[in-house]
């Protein structure tokens, strides 16, 4: 995406295009956020990893492709994608070497966070035509940051910077427990996709949670 792009300043923070540089800031907002809104430690104690897995192949293995709010006090959300699927799984690729080796450190709490992926895997996530949405997106915001109209300035510009890049559609992966967000998409025109009860959550929440897969096209 090039230099650092400044658009039209928010009321509360500056939205910029996001850089590499951004990682650790991008890093430690997605764990403070990663179990519904709230620190993703109760499923995955591995934090480092934990970045490496969500964050890093958006900055390092790609041309990353998001936005950041950007406040007095540093980083407030983020949201990061990618325009199709084959570019998201080659970055995957390109960075798992680094996040294995983020891991050793880490060692004594690979056990629950490695179980959390097998269940994951063994779950699975239910997802739309990757013909018709080929963009997918995740966007993020602190707790301090909610109630701010952030999320929609993030939001609206990350989609219609898929629109420049000729995206014919984008999609998302979230529960129905996070009901700020599910009524931010569907504010923006997405639509539930697919969906699936799923026991991924069970050991955390006490109960399923309802997957659901949304997109729109752009």
């Amino acid at each position: 995406m090039g230099g650092v792009s400044l658009l039209p300043t928010h009321r509360h923070a500056e939205v910029r295009t996001v850089q590499p540089g951004d990682e650790a800031a991008l890093s430690r907002i997605a764990y403070e956020t990663g179990f519904f809104g709230e620190s993703a430690a109760v499923y995955f104690p591995a934090r480092t990893l934990f970045g490496r897995l969500w964050i890093t192949p958006y900055l390092r293995g790609m041309n990353p492709c998001g936005f950041v709010a950007a406040g007095p006090g540093g980083l407030r959300g983020y949201i990061v994608g990618a325009p199709d699927w084959p570019t998201y799984h080659r970055a995957v690729r390109r960075t798992v070497p680094l996040s294995l080796g983020a891991a050793w450190p880490e060692r004594a709490h690979l056990a629950p966070s490695a179980a959390f992926l097998l269940r994951s895997a063994l779950c699975g996530l239910p997802h739309a035509d990757p013909a018709r949405y080929p963009a997918h997106l995740h966007l993020n915001l602190l707790a301090s940051a909610r109630g701010q109209r952030l999320g929609e300035a993030l939001l609206e510009t990350y989609l219609e910077h898929l629109r420049g890049l000729g995206a014919g559609g984008v999609q998302l992966s979230t529960t129905l427990e996070n009901v700020a967000a599910v009524r931010l998409y569907r504010k923006f025109g997405f639509e539930v996709l697919a969906s699936a009860l799923t026991p991924l959550w069970t050991p955390y929440l006490g109960r399923p949670a309802q997957l659901v897969t949304m997109g729109r096209r752009l």
